[in-house]
């Protein structure tokens, strides 16, 4: 069995004692292109700077071809792996064959000069990443593409056993995004150099590489073939978006395709929705909500709270009660007369406790007069009052009708249910039989 050239084991990091993830295992065998893919915050560039040794506090071993990373002197670490940043911005007006020639750095050790095999492997970086015609042009004179060609050639300069592309493609057209990664598939194939590397297009990172690591929160959650990774429901519950993943007919890889969920036909236009939210829950909802021009109230949330802050931001129609303190009978009513003008109640992943779990009684009276309740799951979780009410209201609600949903994809999805032309129960007629 050949030593991995990456190893994470159990691995926790970040910055500030704050974790940008937590116990991260995985390995990468020597010679594999393998990609990173998963949201902003979710730990990717972080990750690189752990497989780097630039990450200062860190628990668990990291280690390049069986060695701790740690223990690596800065030329050992040189000679194992090389990274291509975003973007690279320099102080001085350093032409691109200096540039590349910086990737010899580690080689030269005490010499002050180039050796004649220095420039050789220098000017076979340049023609292998074809900047060999812009040597000497001033690299901040490039385009993006031309740029992030001149930094593989000083990567490759390096000779490292392994490059890290941190993004490498993220400021590029799908031109050069392309031309960039079949230089990097050419190095993998032809130079049998490891390749890991970190990307926010998944269509880019399906179509070259052979193994995908999608993190999400700090998690590992899937690790295996671009087929078996970028599946819709993950995707669905990773990226909180509604996608289609089908087979792209040219390449046989797959082709992920976002779903407009802003589109006309999906507008929330002349819908009100009432939504129980608190501590951020509902920040991202909220604001979706608005985007899609559905008229929505929320409440009873405590002042100053985030969701309040997001609200009032919106312009939305709010119940407010004072912080830390329990939901007020007047309150309650004020809150439940928004509920009777709604045409759906959404719960958002809401911590309760005895101060609030009183919102979920909104909720059970919109189920009397019929009017829809979507639930998010994971409320047990949630769940800080005494005696459990909220878990058991919960699963009342669900026992009545109430429907649950995982991400916010799957709430709108719901939301898309509903009929536009059912009145709310403030407006309508009264039942004779009352």
């Amino acid at each position: 069995m050949s030593i991995p050239a990456l190893s994470f084991n159990k691995v926790t990091g970040g910055y500030r004692h704050v974790p940008v993830f937590k116990e991260l295992s995985f390995s990468v065998d020597p010679g594999t292109l393998c990609g990173v893919i998963g949201p902003n915050g979710c730990g990717k560039t972080t990750l690189i700077r752990a497989a780097t040794g630039l990450l200062p506090r860190i628990n668990g071993h990291v280690s390049l071809f069986g060695k701790p990373v740690s223990s690596l002197k800065a030329t050992d670490r040189a000679k194992c792996v090389g990274v291509v940043p975003q973007e690279l911005s320099t102080p001085m007006a350093f032409t691109v064959e200096a540039l590349v020639a910086m990737g010899r750095t580690h080689a030269r050790e005490h010499r002050h000069a180039l050796s004649s095999e220095d420039r050789r492997i220098i000017e076979q970086a340049m023609v292998y990443t074809d900047v060999m015609e812009m040597r000497s042009r001033p690299f901040s004179e490039l385009s993006g593409g031309e740029k992030q060609r001149a930094v593989i050639a000083m990567v490759l300069a390096q000779q490292p056993r392994m490059i890290l592309m941190d993004e490498a493609t993220s400021h590029l057209d799908i031109n050069h995004a392309l031309e960039v990664m079949q230089i990097v598939e050419r190095l993998n194939h032809e130079a049998d150099v490891t390749i890991l590397t970190v990307s926010h297009d998944l269509n880019i990172a399906a179509e070259f590489c052979e193994r995908l690591l999608l993190l999400d929160q700090g998690q590992l959650v899937a690790d295996g073939t671009p087929a078996e990774v970028l599946t819709e429901a993950r995707l669905r519950q990773v990226y909180h978006c509604d996608v289609r993943v089908q087979p792209n007919p040219v390449s046989g890889s797959v082709m992920v395709t976002p779903s407009p969920r802003l589109a006309s036909g999906h507008s929330g236009k002349g819908l009100r929705i009432h939504c129980v939210a608190g501590g951020g829950s509902g920040e991202e909802i909220l604001r979706r909500l608005h985007l899609c021009d559905y008229t929505v109230t929320c409440g009873v949330l405590n002042h100053g709270d985030s969701d309040s802050q997001t609200a009032s931001a919106l312009g939305m129609t709010g119940t407010f009660e004072q912080p830390f303190s329990a939901v007020s009978a007047q309150k309650f009513v004020e809150a439940e007369t928004q509920v009777r003008q709604a045409h759906a109640i959404v719960i958002c992943p809401t911590p309760f406790g005895p101060g609030n779990a009183v919102n979920l009684d909104l909720a059970a009276r919109a189920l009397d007069q019929d009017t829809p309740v979507f639930l998010a799951t994971g409320i047990s979780e949630r769940d800080y009052t005494p005696d459990r009410r909220a878990t058991q209201t919960a699963a009342q609600l669900v026992e009545r009708g109430a429907r649950e949903w995982q991400t916010v994809a799957d709430l709108f999805t719901l939301l898309a249910t509903i009929d536009a032309s059912a009145e709310p129960t403030s407006e309508r007629e009264p039942n004779d039989d009352a």
